[in-house]
């Protein structure tokens, strides 16, 4: 294994959401340098150091079984910090889930990469919307667009391909047969089982394969040429919430025009300059299996490989990414700050009350982040959520002496999260001093949907409130 370059040498953070994705990235290197040795302590990320051509590139993965924005954020905020003397841009690679269209012919197999269009910079939060009084649902915030080195080489690729092959499948092929482990992750499976089912035709029960799925089911398309993987460029919506539905892919496709589906790129974009490429493994459906993943893992790190070899060297003209949110990170500063001190007094509080063996009981309930769960959540406009205070539903339910329940349903999107945080920072306590309110937010993802963890949050929120109970 090659010496490794001073940190200083590494430019470009390359970001990874699952395994796969790392391990296909990897296979992009020309050089291998292995695993940063030193970083700072409070830096929980695994960084592989590696050249592709002419650049150095630091490789990251998010935690195992951790997704989302808020996973991606971490993972980009400590790696700006371990490498705030160098790191410039960004790119988030990995696999999503397709949204084809009449105009975008997209398959498995193929490459979308975020690209500003009109009001967009490349990537949108499909799941940050805000209320408006007449209840009409309003996309909120923008995300920035990608660097202008990624943005300028895009231009160059896209202008090769209408006069020459790409180079990508070349290393997507020679990757492939490096060995019989890579040949097993990575290959590409039988073309038949790339099937796109009309919107309206969810999957039959539980099994694990579509086996079962009639042909009639299936959108009319019309067979490739050639095996090659197809690039397109355009907006990828990111968001919290896992897409696994044709119907709601559609709604958000006609809204956005978005050609992917994915959770991770919103989260860096803010404040982490960053293209975003991802793989299509799915079609962002209840059909969706992981079949596809690894062979579309790949073909969106080829692409990478093929796209930084249009970027200069250095790209000295960028600025670094630690001096372009200063501002952003004195917030968060501040913002852990109050947390902490918030949380002394708290633990100062449940010290005086509880022993020893009540605070170890009481803390094996404490399963999960559930204050993150709720907190990643925008706060409600001002004049938004009011309706529900005088709906006689709620009025009903608050007024009621017997266990009741209050049921609020909406289509994915439409502000029930804006809304129960609402509820549980601000009306219900200012209502009543003397209640205990508890709380769990549920989310289609490994952290965010389990009844067992859900019932643990409850319970050490209980007795933070009551310790008597212990």
């Amino acid at each position: 294994m090659a010496t490794s370059p001073s940190k200083k040498e590494f430019q470009i953070g390359w970001i990874c959401a699952l395994p796969v994705e790392a391990a296909a990235a990897i296979q992009m290197l020309d050089e291998n340098f292995g695993i940063l040795q030193e970083q700072e302590r409070s830096d929980t990320n695994t960084y592989t150091l590696g050249r592709i051509g002419r650049h150095h590139v630091v490789i990251a993965c998010l935690p195992d079984g951790q997704y989302g924005t808020t996973s991606a954020t971490a993972v980009s905020n400590n790696m700006i910090r371990t490498f705030a003397d160098s790191l410039r841009i960004g790119l988030m690679v990995g696999i999503g889930g397709g949204a084809p269209s009449a105009d975008h012919d997209i398959r498995l197999g193929d490459v979308v990469v975020s690209r500003p269009e009109g009001s967009y910079g490349g990537v949108i939060q499909h799941d940050m919307i805000k209320i408006k009084k007449d209840g009409e649902v309003q996309r909120v915030g923008s995300l920035n667009s990608p660097p202008k080195p990624l943005l300028n080489a895009l231009a160059q690729i896209r202008a090769a391909e209408l006069y020459d092959d790409p180079q990508y499948p070349v290393y997507i092929q020679g990757a492939i047969e490096k060995n019989k482990r890579t040949r097993k992750t990575f290959s590409r499976p039988n073309i038949k089982s790339d099937r796109l089912f009309k919107a309206e035709h969810g999957h039959r029960g539980s099994a694990t394969s579509c086996d079962q799925c009639p042909v009639e089911w299936e959108e009319d398309r019309i067979p490739r040429e050639d095996g090659d993987p197809h690039t397109h460029y355009g907006t990828i919506a990111s968001g919290n919430t896992l897409v696994k539905d044709g119907t709601i892919r559609e709604a958000l496709r006609k809204e956005t025009g978005a050609l992917c589906f994915e959770m991770e790129g919103a989260g860096l974009m803010v404040d982490f300059p960053c293209l975003v490429i991802r793989g299509i493994c799915d079609y962002a459906d209840s059909h969706k299996n992981k079949l596809w993943q690894g062979y579309a893992a790949l073909t969106a790190a080829a692409f990478t490989k093929e796209l930084l070899s249009y970027v200069p060297k250095g790209v000295s003209y960028e600025s670094l990414v630690a001096d372009i949110c200063p501002l952003l990170e004195d917030i968060k500063e501040e913002q852990r700050k109050a947390f902490n001190q918030q949380e002394y007094h708290h633990q100062q509080k449940m010290a005086r009350i509880l022993t020893e063996d009540q605070r170890r009981c009481h803390q094996a309930f404490k399963t999960s982040t559930y204050e993150k769960f709720k907190n990643i959540n925008p706060s409600r406009v001002e004049g938004t959520c009011e309706w529900v205070l005088n709906s006689p539903e709620y009025l009903r339910w608050w007024n009621a002496t017997s266990n009741d329940l209050l049921w609020i349903s909406a289509d994915p999107g439409c502000g029930k999260s804006v809304l129960a945080k609402s509820l549980i920072d601000g009306v219900f306590p200012a209502s009543d001093s003397n209640i205990s309110i508890m709380y769990f937010f549920f989310k289609d993802n490994d952290e965010q949907n389990n009844l067992a963890t859900a019932l643990c949050a409850v319970l050490h929120q209980l007795f933070s409130l009551q310790p008597q109970l212990l």
